[in-house]
């Protein structure tokens, strides 16, 4: 049993004629149309409307990886670096910064960010300690001066 896009594929000089035929209006209600693959770029004539490939056993992974490909590539458009401003065109979607040497330079930033709020927080928490430890000693010598 033979497939249409297999049928296609071994007659395209056929219908390569039908198309011919049709643009120069001696059949200008054939429904066969060109089409540039999507897969490897070669012309090719089909009465399949949304066909996009020559062969899909041939042509229609490599195509599909292609159009996705381009598709992903139109998502990333150009960033802004977070750390130096530099204008770039990510790898991946989720890119924030130009570099490694950016993004180690963003880490360590925050890291020490992180630990010097923790400094800051010590050093409070242990200056209420002595207040509240002031506090109570000198109410308790209040009391015994009473």
């Amino acid at each position: 049993m033979i497939y249409n896009n297999e049928w296609e594929y071994e007659n395209q000089d056929y219908l390569r004629e039908q198309y011919e035929k049709k643009m120069r209006g001696e059949n200008p209600y054939h429904r066969v149309r060109k089409i540039y693959c999507k897969g490897c770029g070669r012309v090719f004539y089909t009465n399949i409307e949304t066909k996009k490939y020559c062969l899909y056993s041939l042509c229609g992974n490599h195509g599909y990886q292609k159009e996705l490909k381009w598709r992903r590539a139109q998502e990333r458009k150009d960033r802004i670096c977070q750390t130096c401003g530099n204008a770039f065109t990510p790898k991946r979607s989720d890119a924030k910064f130009c570099c490694n040497a950016c993004r180690q330079k963003a880490y360590r930033e925050s890291v020490t960010d992180t630990a010097r709020c923790q400094v800051d927080t010590l050093a409070k928490c242990n200056e209420n300690k002595k207040n509240v430890t002031d506090t109570a000693s000198g109410h308790a010598d209040h009391l015994q001066q009473s």
